[in-house]
């Protein structure tokens, strides 16, 4: 039994917690050692002393005395309190009390278990301090992300603006030039003729260069879309090579290319393919010297993989300019400060090409690099564009993916009769549209094979719908007044039109135009600038879907 109360008192002792008792006049009656830690003070200091100058309570709101007092008669169990013991840092404790009831022995006292938690307060402020920090980083993360929103609608927003202000002239400017080239050859004196030719082929690259800025956008909000089929990519090739043919063949450079005969076909979308390649050897070719060459390779990694390589002897690339190069309206140096009396370069562009390529590869599951041992003075070191593309790429048809890029030249007049639909009563046509110019070339494509009918605003247009009941509606999305996106919805809602194929006429080709087109109620979307082909294809492919009563 005594070894048992030994144990016992020695436990209370050592424990590393602090224990006080209490009188009930409030003078200390006992403390264990940890105790004499926390109060800086011995045993002997303490003993017979009221301790209430040494501890105050934690929230400030009532005194020691009244907190021990409370435990006393037993209203209050535990407090958090501060000890501040002379010639120490102040101690953060939480406090429990439980009463002793006395006897003949000894009198009633009060326990007080003292709980260092100056630790854990310690770790509590700092995780509040980073708490308050990350609500603040989320806070400003949110404004950023808001602001980043903001921004990229505008952009979104001046984009669409900007494309549709600079295609509506153009589609007047293409439209007109290509009747003319087709249509007039042997009637214009050949000096005015070949002015008409440049004419058109400066609309056909302002047209690209639009395009270009409208994709860049696609990829940064990772919106391109593909249509993708299975591909030659021998033949992808050796396309894009024929294509630039006229102009290698001016400046003396060839083409060299090692590619197998035996190539697996592959999933991807041919027009944007097209879009890379053309770019990386037009780019071979602008920034190469004359009577030169370009290799392109082609080679099947691990049976699932193309790697390509396309190499030219030309100018090169500095180290630190080619972590750069695939950044949108990043040029790669000036091309005249690495032109020498050797060498005749043609360089100049928007900077958009590679960041575009980059975006097209990417989006097929692959990836683009370059190699080159940078820019030397008289010499040619050349540049490596390295694609690595898998032959099975996971690749998503996009059924509402504009054709703004898919756009063939203008066929002749002869083609565009024959594949006119031919039927015993004309169809009738009516545009809904207030850019007369982009009208009256659809006019003067189609109206030997359909009755056409035109209002230049949205009011006139419906007004004009209810009464005519035409075949087809074709409508800008643009108008004065009622816009082509609300025109839309109400023919959706009448009873003459409800069943009438009706194609958005725009030139508004960003992804979510289009989709609004088709969220309104369209059945197709037309992108202007339009090529007669194009435009007979859409009408064509209405009028059959109408038979065949896809649209009832």
């Amino acid at each position: 039994m005594y070894q048992d109360l030994l144990l016992l008192a020695r436990t209370i002792e050592y424990t590393p917690i602090g224990i006080v008792v209490l009188r009930t006049d409030g003078k200390v009656h006992y403390v264990n050692r940890f105790a004499e830690q926390m109060f800086n003070q011995s045993r002997e200091t303490l003993l017979g002393k009221i301790i209430d100058h040494s501890v105050s309570d934690y929230t400030g709101k009532v005194t020691w005395e009244e907190i021990w007092t409370a435990m006393l008669q037993g209203e209050l169990a535990e407090a958090s309190v501060v000890i501040e013991p002379p010639g120490k840092d102040a101690t953060v404790c939480k406090v429990q009390s439980f009463f002793i009831k006395g006897n003949e022995n000894y009198q009633d006292s009060l326990a007080l278990i003292f709980r260092d938690m100056t630790q854990d307060i310690r770790i509590t402020d700092q995780i509040e301090k980073k708490n308050l920090e990350m609500a603040k980083m989320n806070s400003e993360l949110i404004r950023s992300n808001a602001e980043w929103k903001r921004v990229s609608e505008m952009k979104s927003n001046f984009l669409s603006i900007a494309s549709h202000e600079l295609k509506t002239p153009l589609t007047s400017i293409k439209g007109y030039s290509d009747i003319i080239i087709d249509n007039m050859k042997d009637k214009l004196d050949g000096s005015i003729y070949r002015m008409i030719e440049s004419i058109n082929r400066a609309a056909d690259r302002l047209h690209k260069v639009v395009n270009n800025i409208l994709d860049v956008t696609r990829i940064e909000q990772k919106r391109l879309r593909l249509k993708p089929e299975l591909l030659d990519l021998r033949a992808v090739i050796y396309d894009c090579i024929d294509e630039l043919a006229q102009f290698s063949l001016k400046r003396n450079i060839t083409f060299t290319c090692n590619i197998p005969d035996s190539l697996p076909s592959f999933y991807g979308d041919k027009m944007r393919m097209q879009q890379v390649f053309t770019n990386l050897f037009s780019n071979a070719l602008k920034y190469s010297p004359d009577g030169s060459s370009v290799w392109v390779s082609v080679s099947l990694e691990e049976s699932d993989k193309f790697h390509i390589i396309v190499k030219d002897n030309g100018i090169g690339i500095d180290k630190t300019e080619q972590k750069n190069i695939f950044y949108p309206f990043y040029e790669v140096g000036s091309v005249n400060s690495h032109s020498t009396s050797y060498s005749s370069f043609m360089g100049g562009g928007t900077g958009l090409g590679l960041s575009i390529v980059k975006g097209i590869v990417e989006r097929h599951g692959g990836r683009i690099w370059v190699a080159s041992d940078g820019v030397k003075e008289n010499t040619f070191p050349g540049s490596e564009f390295h694609i690595t593309m898998p032959v099975q790429a996971e690749i998503h048809w996009d059924d509402d993916e504009t054709r703004a890029l898919y756009i063939d030249r203008m066929e002749p007049q002869s083609y565009i009769e024959e594949n006119l639909p031919h039927v015993d009563e004309k169809p009738t046509i009516l545009f809904i549209d207030s850019d007369r110019e982009a009208v009256e070339i659809a006019r003067m494509v189609l109206e030997s094979a359909f009755d056409i009918l035109v209002a230049e605003s949205g009011e006139s247009g419906l007004t004009m719908a209810l009464q005519h009941k035409p075949s087809i509606i074709l409508l800008d999305s643009y108008l004065p007044g009622l816009d082509g996106y609300r025109l839309c919805r109400i023919l959706r809602t009448q009873e003459e039109t409800r069943d009438t194929p009706i194609a958005f006429f725009s030139a508004g080709t960003q992804n979510d135009e289009i989709q609004k087109c088709f969220a309104s109620g369209a059945d197709d979307f037309v992108v202007k600038p339009f090529s007669g082909r194009e435009l007979v294809d859409k009408i064509w492919r209405i009028l059959m879907k109408k038979k065949e009563g896809q649209f009832n």
